[in-house]
């Protein structure tokens, strides 16, 4: 049970953490777009490979949903934000 509550206090704080960079293009671009559907998660909190996975799911889903995927522009900031500011394990 402590396990339990020591992981809900670290998910809770990894989300309330500010975006790096939180006053640049790149990373309003990202909140904006990314948090349009669900809050835009810290870009540390996945590695590289595994941002790569969600954001193939989630063109996936917007395919599936008939809703517009992002526009090239906006996708290739996304894309070099989370790459940039990715976690490494």
């Amino acid at each position: 049970m402590r396990r339990r509550g020591i992981l809900i206090a670290l998910v809770v704080a990894v989300g309330c953490a500010p975006l790096p960079e939180a006053d640049t293009p790149a990373a309003q671009t990202y909140a904006r777009r990314c948090g349009e559907c669900h809050r835009a998660y810290q870009p540390g909190s996945m590695t590289w490979p595994m941002w790569q996975y969600q954001l193939q799911r989630m063109q996936t889903l917007f395919l599936q949903l008939h809703r517009p995927w992002l526009p090239p522009d906006e996708e290739a900031v996304v894309v070099d934000y989370l790459r940039r500011h990715a976690g490494t394990s």
